[in-house]
Parts: C-alpha cells; structure tokens; sequence
C-alpha cells in the first residue's frame, strides 16, 4: 500500500516539475528576450545604457536569444558599443 503511494507521489513530483520546466522555457524566456530587445533598442537610440549592470544583463539575454533576427542584430549592435 505503501509502494503504490509512494510511486503516486513521485509520478505526481515529476510531472510538476516538468511542469515548471515547460513554463520556464516557453513562457519566462520568451519574455526575457521581448523585454531585452525593448531595452536594446532603448541603449541602442541613446547610445549608453543607464548602468553597467543593465548592459551586461542585456548584452546576456540577447546573446543567448535563439531564432530572433532583431534580438541578434541588436546583439551585434551592442556587441560594438561595448
């Protein structure tokens, strides 16, 4: 009786954690990169970012958009501002 809960349990565990997983990639990242384009076209017309940290954390998120032609042309725009 035991066994068959505990297998319940972890069948239950692992579906929601594919869950998350799902939610992540498809959901949190596309943001990522929307929110990362919006702010490098915003450095990119103001020719600086307002600190440091933002350019590097947008320079990141762009450097790793995967199938976004924008996000990569405004990579390699940064890529020369740096």
């Amino acid at each position: 009786m035991y066994l068959t809960q505990y297998l319940l349990l972890c069948i239950v565990l692992l579906l929601g954690l594919g869950a998350v997983i799902a939610f992540t990639l498809f959901v949190v990242k596309p943001m990522q990169t929307r929110w990362a384009v919006n702010s490098a076209r915003k450095i990119v017309a103001a020719g600086k970012a307002s600190s440091d940290w933002h350019f590097r954390n947008v320079y990141r998120m762009l450097a790793t958009a995967h199938d976004d032609l924008e996000a990569a042309r405004l990579w390699q725009q940064l890529d020369r501002m740096k």
